[in-house]
């Protein structure tokens, strides 16, 4: 049986891959492995089973905070804004409340930029995924590693600097009187392009409330959806996001896609199967089997459009009865389907998972564009409208454009795929757009309402 683990960035399920760093397929991040997990593996003590990987990154990122908490402690804030954004590539406003975090003596979560609790508990550190957890008032921290008897020595190295780092924490603490903030006449930072009309959810099980909600789905009627990765719980909200309806879809497989069409049916995408139910009353409509479906769309037709992880798209009715197979043509090199939209002329919106890339196609599966793609680097000299990290989903608006998500941020492109603008969130797995344009993202443990300024 495999070892199962959460990933500390995005807190999505892993499992055990067989070597003591890994990434998240959910997030992108690179996740250190907990030290239980091996050690309760088959392949723990088994000779050669455990890939050990290239961990220098790690000590790197350890010296450029210390190199930080230097700056902070000279009261060189801005220059230690500046290493923050060339080390970890983030915007200038998330270095900047990281950077002030660090000065206050807290921890922070950087691959989802969120500040944690207060520096008189323990508190742990997120490095590009890497788990660091140290004391922030106190003598010195620990690196919590993966206790491997052939590791020893890498670790004990990494300890040594983490230690060195929470002293120097407890130095600037000490002196933060002495470091003078940025004056907001000075600032930089630009007004985000989404204004948020909308929040509701949070950590829970009763009604209206979520514990790992990744899909939404908007209902012409204004109703909303979203649904927890597993139990196979879907709620509905009206437009205001005031609990109505609770419809309960198999409890033991994930929901991978939600959509609502106009008459009223709610489609749930599970594993390989596209369940339907009366979105008024839960009741089961039917459920049609799709092989290696990935994503769904619902095009204004009333048409479902199923996208395979082998390259394919089922196209199927209402009643869920299959109407044809779209095969894109070989020389696209699409080996992945992740993501799906369809736009009001039938045309087809995919990123391929292997190459973060978004080819926009005709409605009979013939190439018209390919545009963002993978960084390898970001920062901020890294072209505009190119993923950082994993993509989570993609929609298309009234007026043509595309949205394509990361768990931090929403990118957006006009039809022809010339990048437009960007905004950041927090936690987005699932985007959901209505007839007015307003932008309804699953951000766990809520969902989120955004419009755009113009």
């Amino acid at each position: 049986m495999s070892e199962t683990f959460r990933c500390p960035a995005c807190s999505a399920p892993l499992e055990f891959e067989g070597k003591p760093m890994q990434k998240c397929k959910f997030c992108g991040g690179n996740v250190i492995v907990p030290s239980g997990v091996i050690r309760g593996s088959s392949s723990f003590g088994s000779s050669g089973s455990l890939d050990f990987g290239d961990l220098s990154a790690l000590t790197g990122k350890a010296l450029k905070i210390a190199e930080i908490q230097r700056l902070l402690q000279q009261g060189q804030k801005i220059h230690a804004i500046k290493v923050f954004r060339e080390t970890f590539g983030t915007g200038l406003a998330e270095a900047k409340d990281a950077v002030e975090a660090i000065e206050r003596g807290e921890s922070v979560d950087i691959s989802g930029m969120t500040v944690k609790s207060s520096a008189r508990q323990m508190q742990t550190v997120h490095v590009d995924g890497d788990v660091v957890k140290k004391a922030a008032i106190g003598i010195g921290g620990s690196v919590i590693g993966i206790i491997v008897i052939s590791m020893i020595l890498i670790f004990g190295i990494i300890a040594f600097v983490f230690l060195k780092v929470s002293q120097t924490v407890n130095k600037v603490v000490d002196r933060t009187d002495q470091v003078t903030s940025t004056p907001k006449s000075q600032s930089t930072e630009k007004p985000s392009i989404a204004k948020e009309f909308l929040r509701f959810g949070g950590e829970g099980v009763g009604a209206g409330k979520f514990k790992d909600n990744r899909a939404v789905a908007v209902a012409p009627d204004g109703r909303i959806f979203s649904a927890d990765m597993s139990g196979g719980r879907v709620q509905v909200f009206d437009s205001e996001g005031k609990f109505q309806l609770q419809i309960m879809a198999d409890t033991n497989r994930s929901v991978d896609a939600l959509e609502v069409d106009r008459k009223g049916t709610l489609f749930v995408l599970q594993g390989y199967d596209l369940k339907r139910f009366d979105s008024s009353t839960g009741d089961e409509l039917g459920a049609t089997r799709v092989d290696y479906a990935s994503d769904l769309a619902l095009g204004l037709d009333g048409k479902a459009y199923v996208a395979s992880r082998r390259g394919e798209i089922t196209v199927l009715g209402s009643n869920g009865d299959k109407l044809r197979a779209i095969k894109l043509a070989k020389d696209l090199n699409i080996g992945d389907i992740k993501n799906i939209a369809v736009d009001g002329t039938g045309n087809l919106y995919v990123i391929d998972g292997g190459k973060y890339a978004i080819f926009k196609l005709s409605p009979d599966g013939a190439l018209l564009n390919r545009f963002a793609g993978r960084s390898e680097n970001f920062t901020d000299r890294t072209p505009k409208g190119l993923f950082a990290s994993y993509p989570t989903d993609i929609a298309v608006d009234s007026e043509g454009r595309v949205y394509a998500s990361e768990t931090d941020r929403v990118l957006i492109f006009d039809s022809n795929g010339n990048f437009l603008r960007e905004f950041a969130t927090k936690q987005v797995f699932g985007i959901a757009i209505n007839d007015k344009d307003q932008i309804f993202v699953a951000s766990r443990p809520f969902v989120v309402g955004y419009t755009l300024s113009n």
